[in-house]
């Protein structure tokens, strides 16, 4: 079984995509549509379903301004949890009821592009979603910028600020690169977050001679 799932892709073009995954809380939303627009950069989105519950009108503004939204999945928890079974059919419900959700809120249709919550992939899930004609997107770097306070006392060498996050980018980044930012923030918190230096980021890429772009341009330009 060929399964669709979008990693890393090298067209000869010097493109990457950013990522914005909205999972639960839309802190930085609006300043994030404001600095894409100023940029004329058009960015993919992965809403997940807690966000679109409670926050229908912020994620609206998502589609409305003209970017690719695709599916993070009904609700966010840790798929690799052995409380839960990830069968096919859980998989789809939660696609499918995302979908829904998404619509009626929105009276948008979600884009067929998926990635499972902390960017958990199995065959299983692969499988599942390719029945429902999802591709899935994975990503090459690690921003780290879902690392908050807690975590970085328990494991020491991962909590980075903001400007320092976008130099570890443009030092991983690749042609077809997919550079995955957190809307929101941890639980824990964080002294600042990487969507507050997306103009910075935007900047190093163009003086890199790098056009950022949506996961679908990527597709594209890839076949």
């Amino acid at each position: 079984l060929k399964h669709k799932i979008i990693d890393v892709f090298r067209a000869g073009r010097r493109e990457v995509a950013l990522v914005f995954n909205v999972i639960q809380s839309v802190e930085g939303l609006p300043e994030t549509l404001a600095t894409l627009g100023a940029y004329g950069v058009r960015a993919t989105f992965f809403v997940n379903g807690e966000a679109v519950r409670a926050h229908p009108e912020a994620v609206s503004e998502i589609g409305r301004a003209g970017h690719e939204v695709g599916n993070l999945f009904t609700t966010h928890f840790n798929m690799t949890d052995s409380r839960f079974r990830l069968d096919r059919e859980f998989i789809k419900a939660g696609l499918a009821r995302n979908e829904d959700e998404y619509f009626q809120a929105t009276g948008r249709e979600l884009s067929l592009l998926w990635h499972a919550p902390f960017y958990f992939v199995s065959s299983e899930i692969l499988a599942a979603s390719q029945e429902m004609n999802y591709q899935y997107v994975s990503r090459d770097v690690d921003t780290l910028d879902w690392v908050g306070r807690d975590l970085a006392l328990s494991t020491p060498g991962i909590y980075y600020d903001a400007a320092t996050l976008v130099e570890r980018i443009m030092d991983r980044k690749k042609p077809g690169s997919i550079l995955p930012i957190t809307i929101g923030s941890p639980d824990d918190g964080r002294e600042d977050y990487l969507f507050q230096k997306l103009d910075l980021l935007i900047d190093a890429l163009l003086a890199a001679g790098y056009e950022p772009v949506a996961v679908s341009t990527l597709v594209e330009h890839a076949r």
